[in-house]
C-alpha cells in the first residue's frame, strides 16, 4: 500500500492518500467509536431512570466524561483521515540496535530482541516521540541515510517512511 507511486507522491506533498486511511480508521478507531455509541446510550438510559440529582452526578457525569474522551480520540483520527496534513520529519537515521533510543539524531531506530514471552519488535523515534514500527515500514527505512518519516499529527500515528 505505502509503496505505490501515487501514495508516495501524495505523502511527499504532505497529504494522506485515501489508501492510507485504514491506518487511522483501524480496529482501535472502531472500538472507540462503538464505545462512544454505547456510552451515549447508557448515559441517556441512566439519566432517564435516575431519581435524584446525586444519581445523575454519581453515574451519568463520569460516564459522559469517559464517552467524551473516546469521542475526542475518534474526532482526532477522523480529522487526520479526512483532510488532515501529514507532518514530515526528515533527517539522518541512526540505528541504535538494542541500545536505548535518544534524540541525538533526528530519526532513531530501535530493536527489542526476542525474549521470554516476547517477539522481536522495532520502534522508531522522531520528533521527540517513539512509534511502533511495522515490519513493512521497517523494510522501507534506510539506516545511516537521510529518511523522511510521515506522521498523522493529531492521531500521533506513524503513516509512512520514505527514503529521502
Amino acid at each position: 500500500m505505502n509503496d505505490r507511486p501515487e501514495v508516495e507522491l501524495a505523502n511527499r506533498a504532505g497529504r494522506l492518500h485515501p489508501a492510507q486511511r485504514g491506518a487511522l480508521l483501524d480496529l482501535t478507531f472502531w472500538v472507540a467509536a462503538a464505545l462512544v455509541v454505547a456510552g451515549l446510550v447508557v448515559t441517556v438510559s441512566l439519566a432517564l431512570v435516575a431519581e435524584t440529582a446525586g444519581e445523575v452526578l454519581g453515574t451519568v457525569v463520569p460516564l459522559l466524561a469517559i464517552t467524551g474522551w473516546f469521542a475526542y480520540v475518534c474526532g482526532r483520527r477522523l480529522a487526520d483521515a479526512f483532510g488532515g496534513r501529514l507532518t514530515a520529519i526528515t533527517g539522518w537515521t541512526h540505528d541504535f540496535g538494542t541500545a536505548r533510543l535518544t534524540d541525538e539524531y533526528p530519526i532513531g531506530l530501535h530493536r527489542s530482541p526476542e525474549g521470554f514471552k516476547s517477539l522481536e519488535s522495532f520502534s522508531l523515534r522522531a520528533g521527540g516521540r517513539t512509534y511502533p514500527l511495522a515490519r513493512k515500514l521497517r523494510e522501507r527505512i534506510r539506516p545511516d541515510q537521510v529518511n523522511t518519516v510521515l506522521v498523522a499529527p493529531r492521531a500521533k500515528l506513524l503513516i509512512n517512511v520514505l527514503p529521502a
